[in-house]
């Protein structure tokens, strides 16, 4: 299987709404996410509340490590 590489970042692309509104919401799904699983111990443990605080949780945190790698590529 051949491993996925990083495109090279143009130096000249400027970050749009698009990409700030994408940043925005990952950061909002990993808050979300913690907050349902802290609620989700403080009562009944209940498999729905893990799955759906794990799910936001780790998809803003999969989304999140794309936008840091963008940015440490961007500032070599």
């Amino acid at each position: 299987m051949k491993r996925a590489t990083l495109q090279p970042v143009d130096p000249n692309y400027k970050i749009s709404s698009r990409d700030y509104y994408q940043i925005f919401t990952s950061a909002l799904m990993v808050i979300l996410g913690t907050i349902i699983l802290f609620r989700s111990f403080a009562g009944y443990i209940t498999i729905m509340p893990l799955l759906v605080g794990g799910g936001f949780l780790a998809l803003g945190c999969y989304r999140l490590n794309f936008i840091v790698k963008y940015f440490r590529e961007k500032r070599k």
